[in-house]
């Protein structure tokens, strides 16, 4: 066996541990809503990145960037409507003149929604994800998803 072998499985396993690391740049909390039936409300899903990182928005300014959005499963229950991002931040990359609009910190992403008139009391679960791509003042990782649910309270 050639004697770089150990070097050539180091750098092997290298962006395997930066991915790890970049698998906890992003955490999502989207807290039970209370609803009652046939009536609107609003469902709230916080997003936190770690300091030191930031998310491209969810309108970005170039074609080639991946912007920050969320799919969420609903049906002819528990319809939702239009989703509204907070606007992004101007965040400049290092080496680079143009400026990127991001997330950093935390943020909220509100969704409005309706039950339906008929719908019976209890707990509903719809199923969430939340795609983006995560970077820092240098380089950015590869395109993330973090899939979630929302608990609707139907009382």
């Amino acid at each position: 066996m050639p004697a770089h072998w150990p070097f050539i499985f180091l750098l092997y396993l290298l962006p395997c541990k930066e991915q790890a690391s970049a698998d906890s740049i992003v955490k999502v909390n989207a807290p039970e809503v209370t609803a009652y039936a046939g009536k609107s409300g609003e469902i709230y899903i916080y997003v936190t990145v770690k300091k030191g990182y930031h998310i491209q928005a969810n309108k970005v300014n170039d074609e080639f960037i991946i912007p920050t959005t969320l799919e969420i499963k609903a049906d002819e229950i528990i319809t939702t409507n239009k989703q509204s991002f907070p606007a992004g931040k101007k965040f400049r990359l290092e080496g680079t003149s143009d400026y990127l609009l991001v997330y950093d910190g935390v943020f909220k992403i509100t969704i409005p929604f309706k039950t339906f008139e008929k719908i019976q009391q209890g707990k509903y679960t719809l199923d969430a994800k939340l795609h983006y791509q995560a970077c820092n003042t240098k380089t950015c990782f590869s395109p993330k998803t973090v899939v979630f649910s929302v608990t609707i309270n139907v009382v």
